[in-house]
């Protein structure tokens, strides 16, 4: 299940880059495939998730501009900056890996424990 649910979000993470708008928010979807991608799936899981890193960042110039719309429309007016939206994407991301090799060393150490009392 782990190797499918890596399959997924890498498939996932090549097609979101090739979507406007909406692939940005698949990156989402993807970082909680590949959250879960633990095992077999997991060089994939990294894969999906470096491949969404490079979307936020260089695929996505129109969150990043919206952004700095938001920022300057928030100074002129006085107020605090506003949320930026691309670095809570990022954010995600991170979590996702977090979780991801986590997950991947509580099942190394369970599989080196079931070793050890069968030796």
């Amino acid at each position: 299940m782990e190797k499918g649910l890596g399959i997924a979000a890498l498939v996932v993470a090549i097609i979101a880059m090739f979507i406007p708008f909406l692939g940005t928010w698949l990156t989402i979807l993807v970082a909680i495939l590949a959250a879960f991608a633990a095992g077999e799936g997991f060089g994939l899981g990294i894969a999906a998730i470096i491949i969404n890193v490079i979307h936020i960042f260089f695929f996505s110039p129109l969150l990043w501009a919206t952004q700095g719309v938001a920022s300057l429309g928030a100074a002129s007016q006085g107020e605090e900056e506003v949320v930026f939206m691309p670095w809570i994407l990022v954010g995600i991301q991170v979590v996702a890996v977090t979780v991801l090799v986590k997950i991947n060393n509580k099942r190394k150490n369970k599989f080196c424990a079931r070793l050890n009392r069968a030796a």
